[in-house]
């Protein structure tokens, strides 16, 4: 087994910062992992409806990245995901979870093939915990974070703006597959992907060319009513999908540093079934952790389930202006746990609470009892300030998840 050390990178800025950096119109910026990426351009409620309604450009760059290639480079992917990987063909995406022994989550994300013995994975750190598992493989494990920018578009209009861009019509390129083109001379990868729960292309772009690919699908998609999106929207859009996030969510139970920064605790680790992921374990195919999630799926007690929960805002508002708090109150999305009671007792947690401009309403995800998870049920949500203070107690109710109709695989 080859492990190559990570490069070094001069400065803050992705591939797409010079271009994407002018059109910021606000000083919200987001620290992600060692870049900083635009936060909010203009105005994230704005952004969110260019995803919704039209088409956004967002830049998901700073997504860790890690290639792995060599004769075993399969055999480790199948080892680790709890996904049957030998379903996955070359030029398509399988997103999927994977686990530590104890059935715990290391992190989840999309799995890229481009050759038999080539994929890239993308989803939160974990190199170290890869490499910790391939030492009697022959598979090289090298991170490639850098040499790629990810230009996300995403909305109904996606599909226009591509066409726009390459004269090429892409229907046929179905959900989770992967396809090739030429933007502004350069040539890039294309995935029919993305994590606003919308239509979306991911573009896959060659360092040098990213303020060029930028520029050009600004430029051709003025008609689409183009909008570049800041992660703060790209947050909003992910929790009215229900797609659950590491370190907002869950914390990752592998070896490796976070990349974004967030508290790590021990109790908020998980397994794919407490996630809601259940449906991406695959117990036919042997994987690290098996035994232990075979072991959860049997088990009589009562574990958690992954559930929406939905506010009235203002009483959130109140509460924090109540407790001095006020600037804090859905101010973005609060990333961390907060706890969840019923008749004053603890029962689980809440996260990711934020404000929706699309529901006009309060929202986050819930992690609760079988018992408290059926829609219309009512908990306490024990809200929390900037610092992880606790400032007072707002009622939620449990709905289904997601919020919103998925599009994404549609077309």
């Amino acid at each position: 087994m080859t492990v190559l050390d990570k490069a070094e990178l001069a400065g803050n800025g992705t591939p797409f910062h010079v271009a994407s950096s002018a059109e910021m119109r606000t000083t919200w910026w987001y620290a992600w992992d060692k870049y900083i990426v635009p936060d909010v351009y203009t105005s994230m409620p704005r952004e969110l409806a260019a995803i919704r309604n039209a088409v956004a450009m967002i830049d998901m760059s700073p997504l860790p990245k890690m290639e792995l290639r060599g004769p075993d480079a399969h055999r480790l992917v199948d080892r680790l995901m709890t996904r049957d990987m030998t379903r996955l063909d070359v030029d398509h995406v399988m997103y999927t979870p994977w686990c530590n022994r104890d059935g715990l989550l290391v992190g989840d994300g999309l799995v890229f093939r481009l050759a038999e013995d080539w994929f890239i994975v993308s989803g939160e750190t974990s190199h170290a915990w890869f490499a910790s598992q391939a030492t009697d493989l022959q598979v090289e494990i090298r991170n490639a974070s850098d040499d790629y920018g990810i230009l996300s578009l995403q909305g109904p209009r996606a599909f226009e703006l591509m066409q726009a861009a390459t004269g090429r019509d892409w229907s046929s390129l179905k959900f989770s597959q992967i396809g090739r083109a030429a933007i502004a001379g350069h040539e890039i990868l294309v995935a029919r992907q993305g994590f606003t729960g919308e239509l979306g292309f991911e573009l896959w772009v060659p360092r040098a060319a990213g303020a060029a690919v930028w520029k050009e699908l600004q430029s051709v998609g003025q008609p689409f009513g183009v909008m570049p999106a800041g992660e703060y929207a790209v947050d909003v859009a992910r929790i009215e999908a229900g797609l659950i996030l590491v370190s907002a969510d869950y914390n990752g139970a592998g070896p490796d540093p976070r990349t974004a920064r967030v508290d790590v605790t021990d109790d908020l680790n998980i397994t794919p079934i407490e996630a809601g992921l259940g449906r991406l374990i695959d117990f036919g195919s042997d994987f690290v952790g098996k035994q232990a999630l075979q072991a959860a799926a049997a088990s009589t007690e009562p574990g958690r389930r992954f559930v929406g929960l939905q506010y009235d805002a203002s009483e959130i508002v109140t509460v924090a202006a109540e407790n001095s708090a006020y600037g804090t109150a859905l101010s973005r999305v609060y990333w961390g746990s907060m706890p969840a009671l019923h008749a004053g007792k603890p029962v689980g947690r809440a996260s990711s609470l934020t404000f929706s401009p699309t529901l006009k309403r309060a929202i986050s995800f819930g992690f609760l009892p079988a018992g408290l998870s059926s829609p219309g049920t009512n908990v306490d949500v024990e809200l929390k300030d900037d610092e992880g203070a606790g400032i007072g107690l707002v009622s939620a109710t449990v709905v289904s998840l997601p919020f919103i109709e998925i599009r994404r695989s549609k077309g």
